[in-house]
């Protein structure tokens, strides 16, 4: 079976590591590298890996063994689990078939995150002629016991109002989008603090929700306290 369609279906980046056939038949090893690649300090992911025959068949039947090159990650050699060990840090790994290895892979391990707390108040109310909130801050905190978690991502969405289009928005954050990505500094909180604003020339709402969302690596789960909201009035002149 060829690897196209697989690697189209995982939504994964590949690499290859190709030498003349080894004895077992096996031209290269195909890795499949989630993006980004990230592990949180404490999660494991599975790592995915195929080798190929020199003509780029899969050769399913050819077991592939994992090796870390770095301690800050451990790795099951057999079942291709990966795990995060020290945050703010890299780790690195690699693929063997029979006696074929695989390209380097580096991931980053990230702090890990066991709560999301919202440091500023939940509801807030711009004056009347204002044009921007002020900062809608949380705080990522992960380990025990708890310390704040530097460079993580916050993801912040307006939820409300609902527009027909983006085009139609009254409110928006710096990036003149409805969305926007943060990271955390060393105190946990984003770097620099996230604010929603008006835009010019439109009829300000009564009210904007905006979310906010931590997700994992792997982007399947989110962090505990993902989902809390901040809920911004604008007064009326």
């Amino acid at each position: 079976m060829k690897t196209a369609g697989l690697l189209a279906a995982l939504g994964l980046a590949a690499a290859c590591s190709s030498i003349t056939e080894t004895p077992g038949g096996v031209g290269s090893i195909q890795v499949f590298t989630p993006y980004p690649p990230e592990v949180e300090v404490g999660q494991t992911i599975q790592l995915r890996a195929v080798a190929l025959s020199g003509s780029g068949d899969s050769l399913t039947t050819v077991p592939i063994y994992w090796r870390r090159l770095d301690t800050t990650i451990a790795v099951d050699s057999v079942q291709g689990l990966l795990t995060g060990l020290i945050g703010g840090q890299k780790g690195r790994v690699i693929a063997r078939a029979i006696d074929l290895y695989s390209k380097t892979d580096t991931f980053t391990v990230l702090a890990r995150v066991d709560t999301v707390i919202r440091v500023a108040p939940d509801t807030q109310t711009v004056a009347s002629g204002g044009t921007t909130s002020t900062e809608l801050t949380v705080r990522l905190e992960g380990g025990i016991p708890p310390v704040p978690a530097a460079g993580r991502r916050v993801v912040y969405t307006v939820t409300l109002p609902v527009f027909a289009s983006a085009d139609d928005r009254s409110v928006e954050f710096s990036n003149s989008t409805l969305q926007i990505t943060a990271t955390t500094g060393t105190s946990g909180t984003p770097s620099p603090g996230v604010k929603l604003r008006l835009v010019a020339g439109r009829a300000p709402p009564d009210s904007a929700v905006v979310s906010v969302t931590v997700p994992r690596p792997g982007g399947k789960e989110t962090a505990p306290g993902s989902g809390q909201v901040f809920v911004i009035r604008f007064a009326k002149p």
